[in-house]
């Protein structure tokens, strides 16, 4: 999927144009631009590593200042490496801090969207696998389903991830209720009629043994499964 980006094409490449321009101060300065460049993305950047790259470039501006041509060949060539220095060092430093001088307040605030887009994508993509594998268990090894409690979306600690499931035939009134979008006294005359007649065999048998309006379980059918009715252990039974 494409990252979105928050400004036209137009716009980013006006964009780019500008901060290539920046970046390029060095060079169309002969290097007498490097030093406020660099204060100026320090400023920007509030970031002390920058700072501490800056004061190279202090140095060679105090060269430029003081730089007399009768002093000695010496400090000539310190001259020429001053420059040198600020204009091919600078110039391929302010292109790598460029995007972090010029960000954008409103890019800032997209990125962590996009971030809880992809989360929330890889979420679903991962759920909707989940479903799948455990409904091929229940279609293919119904005993190995129950033993994995798949669809038992009441209990806490299920050993086995079904991506959301829910086992009609097993789950509580309660979870009926909320999951199929029953009244409480409807899903109470589910739990009832599942038990008299040995439980359901699908979402269309569902549908119309319990007189339920057309549609009305499309949203969820998906996530619906209809393994074998298991025996409540009785708390007064020793």
């Amino acid at each position: 999927m494409a990252d979105f980006h928050p400004f036209s094409t137009r716009e980013h490449l006006a964009r780019t144009l500008l901060t290539s321009l920046w970046a390029l101060i060095p060079v169309l300065t002969l290097g007498l631009g490097a030093l406020p460049l660099m204060i100026h993305a320090t400023v920007r950047t509030r970031s002390r590593a920058q700072a501490l790259a800056t004061v190279p470039y202090g140095v060679s501006a105090a060269l430029f200042v003081t730089f007399d041509p009768d002093v000695s060949a010496a400090y000539e060539t310190v001259f020429g490496a001053a420059m040198f220095f600020n204009i091919l060092v600078g110039t391929g430093h302010a292109f790598a801090i460029r995007s972090r001088v010029w960000r954008s307040p409103d890019a800032a605030l997209v990125r962590p969207l996009q971030d809880r887009q992809r989360a929330l994508l890889a979420a679903h993509r991962d759920e909707r696998a989940a479903r799948e594998t455990a409904r091929a268990i229940v279609d293919t090894d119904p005993r190995q389903a129950l033993e994995l409690r798949i669809g038992r979306v009441d209990l806490a600690d299920r050993p086995f991830p079904d991506g959301g499931l829910v086992d009609v035939n097993n789950v509580p009134a309660d979870v009926l209720a909320r999951r199929l979008s029953l009244s409480g006294e409807r899903a109470a005359q589910v739990v009832r009629t599942r038990a008299a007649t040995g439980g359901f065999a699908s979402v269309d048998d569902l549908s119309v043994t319990m007189d339920l309006p057309p549609r009305h379980l499309d949203a969820v059918a998906d996530r619906l499964v209809f393994l074998p009715p298991q025996e409540e252990p009785d708390p007064d039974r020793p």
